[in-house]
């Protein structure tokens, strides 16, 4: 576990796509092996870093979470995941003592997200003056499940404020302002640390979440690089 690492998880989003197999819980508490999307992910986050904070909207129901799991209020509900990230980068460092190094951002409904990626992402910050690391596969930019150093705090606190809510858009701005501040990291070199590509997809549709749970289905691609982090692209989830 690595005492200077957070972890926050964004679990307030309305899963659009998968109106009619979500609850009050929404995408966060649907199963897949016998445990909610939400809980398995806290649960491999847990294993890695000092603390690991859910931001969610006022109201929802969430499933049961380890142990030790935080649980705030995304001040901006509805908005995307940049505002929540704002707010659990914010109560990261509202704890006595030294303020965390790094904070690992990832999606809820990683459904098969592993210790090994989280790892890689965690090293990856303050490497050559690296401030974000971000995977990318199939050429998609996969924010929702990558690490910042919790100094970039204002600037996500400005991108909130100025109404830019895409996470792809600030990482961009990011790298253009500082060029060693953003560290992409290709399918080759995830491959070679060990990382199964399969641990940094997310359920956006029916169809990936009967893939997920092996159910058969018609339209049933699986879960496939293509429909990767959509809400890490574009600001909204799907």
């Amino acid at each position: 576990m690595r005492d200077d690492a957070v972890a926050i998880v964004p679990a307030g989003g309305q899963s659009r796509r998968l109106a009619g197999w979500v609850g009050a819980g929404g995408k966060a508490a649907l199963a897949v092996d016998g445990e909610s999307l939400l809980g398995r992910v806290c649960r491999v986050l847990a294993a890695e870093v000092s603390r690991v904070i859910v931001v969610t909207a006022a109201g929802r129901v969430l499933p049961e979470l380890p142990p030790g799991v935080e649980v705030i209020f995304d001040r901006d509900p509805g908005q995307g995941p940049l505002p929540a990230i704002r707010d659990g980068l914010a109560h990261a460092t509202t704890i006595a003592g030294p303020p965390p190094r790094v904070a690992v951002l990832a999606a809820c409904d990683l459904a098969r997200l592993e210790p090994v990626i989280v790892q890689r992402l965690i090293e990856g910050v303050g490497e050559a003056g690296c401030r974000w690391v971000v995977p990318v596969v199939a050429g998609h930019p996969q924010v929702l499940l990558s690490a910042l150093a919790v100094d970039c705090l204002p600037l996500v606190e400005r991108a909130a404020r100025a109404g830019h809510l895409s996470l792809r858009q600030l990482v961009a701005e990011l790298s253009a302002a500082e060029p060693t501040a953003v560290r992409l990291i290709g399918e080759a070199e995830l491959e070679g640390c060990r990382v199964d590509l399969a641990s940094l997809a997310d359920i956006d549709t029916p169809a990936q979440l009967r893939g997920i749970r092996g159910e058969s289905g018609d339209d049933n691609p699986g879960l496939n690089a293509t429909g990767l982090n959509a809400l890490a692209l574009d600001g909204s989830e799907g």
